[in-house]
């Protein structure tokens, strides 16, 4: 009984590191799964914002040809937005730089997690060694005690032989002492039939 108490009760907790992995690896799997989407939308807005760069500086390029005869405060004006947009523009390269190191900062982190979630397979599997191990010990304190409850009756058997041996042996001393006195009689008539004769 308690073996088989021991044995469910290790089934059940291995049971339980089973659930416990297969959820560790599904919100794993889902973490990986929204990086990768997040990821994926970074890349369409780099695309996005990449290809509008091109198609201004493409603008800028063709204003340049078509008013570079004509060097008037307004195409300089021009110009000048022209070159601040410019500036923009290369400072949300900067930042899309930025975000490219968060990325990567991302990355990071995810390959960290999966070090953490080997060190926690190998710790489930020391625990489940243990586990193991503990219901061994168990097993074997358990059969000793059953070896032990037979050899009680022949302990039993063996403790009412001696006190019944203990029993007696106060009535054979008791017996040897009233011959003894019934011996020592006897010599006492001899003695005293010679003494009459006289």
């Amino acid at each position: 009984m308690a073996a088989s108490k021991v044995k469910d009760t290790v089934e059940e907790l291995q049971a339980q590191i089973r659930k416990l992995a297969e959820r560790f690896d599904k919100e794993r799997e889902k973490q990986i799964s929204q990086l990768e989407k997040q990821l994926e939308k970074v890349r369409d807005r780099l695309n996005q914002e990449m290809k509008r760069q091109r198609e201004y500086f493409a603008k800028v390029e063709k204003l340049q040809a078509e008013y570079r005869d004509r060097a008037t405060a307004t195409v300089k004006k021009q110009i000048d937005r022209a070159r601040k947009a410019a500036e923009d523009a290369r400072k949300q390269v900067e930042t899309s730089q930025g975000r490219k190191r968060i990325l990567e900062t991302e990355v990071r982190v995810l390959k960290a997690t999966a070090k953490q979630a080997h060190s926690l397979s190998r710790v489930i599997g020391q625990y489940e060694k243990d586990l193991e191990k503990r219901a061994k010990e168990i097993e074997r304190k358990v059969a000793p005690k059953k070896a032990a409850a037979k050899k009680a009756p022949a302990k039993k058997k063996a403790a009412a032989k001696k006190k019944a041996a203990a029993k007696k042996a106060p009535a054979k001393k008791a017996a040897a002492k009233k011959k003894a006195p019934a011996k020592r009689a006897p010599a006492k008539k001899k003695a005293a039939a010679p003494s009459s004769g006289e």
